[in-house]
């Protein structure tokens, strides 16, 4: 048991309204110290005990605590077939069909199925985010159809709308349609305020579908704070490894808010907590984000040290879209370390990638980096090449017109090299303002 002990004043609070805001964290630390028999626990709750006695009733705040607990320890019901075999049999119907049998058919409706749905989704965010939306969809659906009887309660019914719709969110905002998302994780958190409290849905709210939002949203500010929130829930309740991914959902939004020193520095401390063995993604997501604080830190001999180190990491992770993001950074550091032409073939291999998966906003960017490596090559013919081609990957994407102009702009001035790289970079710093990015974390 952790020595972090509960204090007279934690559990005064507890007994005089457990359900206050903010204290689903205390509640969950005080419930586990006292299960495990805490002596120095059970006597400052002996003492609160005392202190009240003289000023209330307080009968009624431990029957609300009761409430609680029963609520949240309510077993729930297991269904007929398991979820991969469920999951299985729906893989083999139209998208459509799987809709109506998730909402019709009672068997679907359960919650080990429902949380077998969303960690699928989650599993395909890289490789397949319409797919990631349909299984959050089919997610979202079941827990609506799912009774309170095969949830355990009403209360742990909400928790299971909270966690599907906090996915559905997420996989919306993954494909870059935020007015939906916004309004998908405003009604997850009020599934999740109207459910138990579990502290730990609580705290993958904030990073997998708040924090990100804000993040893409560019509402830095606020998803740093949603980062610490969860963090510090993590931090109570033990586990290492999710306290570092919300570390690195916090250092992705230190470094698009342009504080990549910062961010630097909090990966630096997160990288020792991650169990690799556990979850390879992460340590990867942590790394490719360092990479890339210190390519924009113009420090991109540090950048390739760490990007040699995780090459074979690289290499072993079977997603499309994680190796075309390895193969930008690879491009990057080229370009920086002044292998042009190496640097250009890698950069037109990810583009057309991207391009190939509809992925406009990160073609966009690619375009302009590649457009950069021709700028200081002095390849004119293959500049206006690269322009022509990057129009309609920015139309798709909705820019200005004058963003559309600085692109024709940047035929001119191909033989100015300085300005034509300025152009470049405040080309680039408008498109990343754009609420679309899909981070890797």
């Amino acid at each position: 048991m952790s020595a972090d002990h509960l204090d007279v004043k934690d559990f005064d609070r507890f007994l005089r309204n457990a359900t206050e805001p903010g204290s689903s964290a205390r509640n969950t630390r005080l419930v586990r110290h006292l299960l495990a028999a805490c002596a120095p626990c059970q006597e400052n709750l002996e003492r609160a005990v005392s202190k009240q006695s003289g000023e209330r009733d307080y009968g009624a705040s431990f029957a609300g605590a009761e409430r609680s607990l029963n609520a949240f320890f309510a077993k729930e019901l297991h269904g007929s077939s398991s979820p991969e075999e469920l999951l299985a049999e729906l893989s083999r119907l139209p998208a459509r069909e799987q809709a109506a049998r998730v909402t019709a058919e009672d068997r679907f409706a359960f919650p080990a199925f429902i949380r077998h749905l969303v960690d699928a989704s989650h599993a395909v965010r890289y490789k397949d985010p319409a797919q990631m939306l349909h299984l959050a969809d089919l997610a979202r659906l079941s827990a609506a159809a799912c009774s309170a009887e095969a949830a355990g309660s009403d209360l742990k019914k909400s928790d299971l709308q909270g966690h599907a719709w906090r996915q559905y969110g997420n996989a919306l905002r993954v494909l870059g349609r935020l007015h939906e998302a916004e309004k998908a994780v405003a009604t997850s958190q009020h599934h999740l305020k109207a459910g138990t409290r579990n502290p730990l849905l609580r705290a993958q709210f904030c990073t997998l579908a708040a924090a990100s939002l804000r993040t893409a949203q560019r509402r830095f500010a606020e998803a740093i704070e949603l980062c610490d929130e969860a963090g510090e829930i993590y931090a109570d309740l033990g586990d290492n490894n999710a306290l570092a991914g919300s570390m690195v959902q916090k250092a992705i939004a230190l470094l698009y808010s342009g504080e990549a020193e910062e961010a630097v520095r909090t990966l630096n401390q997160t990288i020792p907590l991650i169990d690799a063995e556990r979850d390879p993604n992460l340590l990867l997501a942590a790394c490719h984000n360092l990479i890339r604080c210190y390519i924009d830190l113009g420090r991109p001999e540090h950048a390739l040290s760490i990007y040699s180190e995780m090459r074979d990491l690289y290499k072993r992770s079977d997603d499309p879209l994680i190796r075309l993001r390895a193969s930008w950074q690879e491009g990057l550091l080229l370009r920086d370390l002044g292998h042009l032409r190496a640097a250009e073939a890698a950069l037109l291999e990810v583009r057309q990638g991207f391009v190939s998966r509809e992925l406009h906003y990160d073609a966009a960017l690619v375009s302009l980096d590649l457009a950069a490596v021709y700028v200081k090559l002095q390849a004119e013919a293959e500049l206006r090449q690269t322009l022509a081609e990057s129009v309609p990957i920015f139309q798709a994407l909705g820019v200005g017109r004058e963003v559309l102009a600085s692109l024709l702009q940047l035929q001119q001035l191909s033989h100015k090299t300085r300005q034509a790289l300025d152009l470049l970079r405040n080309l680039s710093s408008r498109i990343e303002k754009l609420p679309s990015r899909q981070t890797l974390s």
